[in-house]
């Protein structure tokens, strides 16, 4: 007896077998990710001549939970050690800590927004053919419609005074009030929903301060490991199970690893810019909200109008040039088929992470290289393609370096949203081009 063998089966039949050959590789696939290692050298705060710490006292609001956090994270550091007594012998060589929670601010305010909603409506019209006879027709038309939306704007503000003295604590060794922020926004009630606990959120910004405050005071040079992102590329008959990452986004990360910045900054660039290449699997498809996303990224009417013709219906990549340049000029096949196709494209979803990981990278490199202004951008483009608190705290982290942030700013004047909609600045390496230029 014989039994149908599914496309499904096959698929996992061939997913096997790679397996088999390459026990290596499914792992690799799915967990590898690639570093840079960067050392950074002591700042000029660094408290030299101490081998340990001990914390005296940490007085404040959620002072027993931030003070662990200072001890697991001094615990952590090769070069010095945490002392949960102050020894009486080589005194000299272990400093005392004392901390103060002076600001712990958590507001979330909340507003109705407006937004407009874009529908595309079908409707019948009647239309006379030159046998006299009347034939019934579609057409269609946009109806936009302004509707309410609520969105909880989100500020977290943390400060806390540190002072490091002798152990007999007649000399001040360092003495500064570290701060941390962090501005969100949730618009939508399915993104309020999923709001973090605002404690947790409270936790995580102190642990970051901390390590700003821990690799200020340490005598040792630290390695920063920055973790790039590798996009995404399923391998189509795996039914996403195998994905190795973008191939021109790998190729660049490989470039940054080695040193090779300039080029690995091209290769991500070129991610962002590229004329936008499909798998022979692609499908493009022509529903209502595919019509909805070209009305709003501005497509000429005089261009959107003829693919209604479409509407409903679905094609391969050898088919869709066809039918574009079927219904549209050529010159506005040159100029709007990429856009076209992003936006009807199944790989959609893809195409935003992978131009939000390229951005990152792009903005992790500018980073180390001291190009704050460029970082920012491009975290900021990162979080707009897909957002992400990864993304929003890369931003945030820069704006203190900069010291131009203030947490209590009018959220929508200065916040990692806003900033995604802010054009390159100067020294950008490609700059976009607006789709309604000529």
């Amino acid at each position: 007896m014989k039994f149908p063998v599914s496309v499904f089966s096959i698929s996992f039949i061939r997913l096997f077998c790679i397996a088999a050959l390459f026990p290596g590789l499914m792992l690799q696939s799915g967990c590898s990710v690639t570093e840079i290692h960067h050392q950074i050298p002591p700042s000029p705060d660094a408290i030299s001549g101490i081998r340990g710490l001990y914390l005296e006292k940490f007085k404040g609001k959620q002072s027993v939970v931030f003070s662990r956090i200072l001890i697991h994270e001094i615990n952590q550091l090769s070069s010095l050690k945490y002392f949960a007594f102050l020894p009486e012998n080589g005194k000299k060589q272990v400093a005392v800590i004392s901390a103060e929670v002076q600001s712990y601010k958590v507001n979330d305010q909340q507003q109705l927004l407006q937004q407009t909603h874009i529908s595309l409506v079908e409707k019948e019209v009647v239309k006379e053919n030159p046998s006299g006879i009347n034939v019934v027709g579609r057409a269609f038309e946009f109806v936009e419609k302004p509707y309410p939306v609520r969105s909880i704007d989100r500020t977290l503000h943390l400060e806390i005074a540190f002072k490091i003295t002798n152990s007999t604590g007649d000399k001040i060794l360092f003495s500064n009030l570290e701060k941390a922020s962090l501005k969100q926004s949730y618009t939508g009630e399915e993104s309020i929903l999923l709001i973090p606990d605002t404690t947790d959120e409270m936790v995580h910004l102190a642990q970051l301060l901390i390590k700003k405050f821990l690799d200020r005071i340490n005598p040792e040079k630290t390695e920063k490991i920055v973790v790039l992102e590798k996009g995404s590329e399923p391998v189509p008959w795996t039914i996403g199970l195998l994905d190795f990452g973008h191939p021109r986004i790998i190729r660049s990360n490989h470039f940054a690893t080695g040193g090779r910045y300039d080029l690995a900054l091209k290769g991500w660039n070129y991610v962002l810019f590229e004329p936008r290449t499909y798998p022979e699997s692609e499908t493009f498809e022509f529903t209502d909200n595919v019509y909805t996303r070209l009305k709003k990224a501005k497509l000429p009417s005089s261009t959107l109008s003829p693919l209604l013709e479409i509407h409903g219906k679905e094609f391969n990549i050898e088919e869709i040039d066809v039918v574009l340049m079927g219904l549209i000029s050529n010159q506005d096949y040159n100029r709007y088929a990429q856009i076209i196709k992003s936006h009807s494209s199944r790989s959609q979803k893809n195409n935003r992470m992978n131009l939000a990981a390229a951005h990152y990278n792009i903005g992790s490199v500018y980073q180390l290289r001291n190009e704050m202004e460029l970082a920012a951008y491009h975290f900021a483009q990162a979080n707009a393609y897909n957002p992400d608190e990864k993304y929003a705290l890369a931003w945030n982290d820069i704006q203190h370096i900069l010291g131009n942030y203030n947490p209590f700013d009018a959220l929508n004047e200065r916040n990692v949203e806003s900033a995604g909609k802010l054009p390159p600045p100067d020294g950008a390496l490609l700059q976009p081009s607006n789709i309604n230029n000529p």
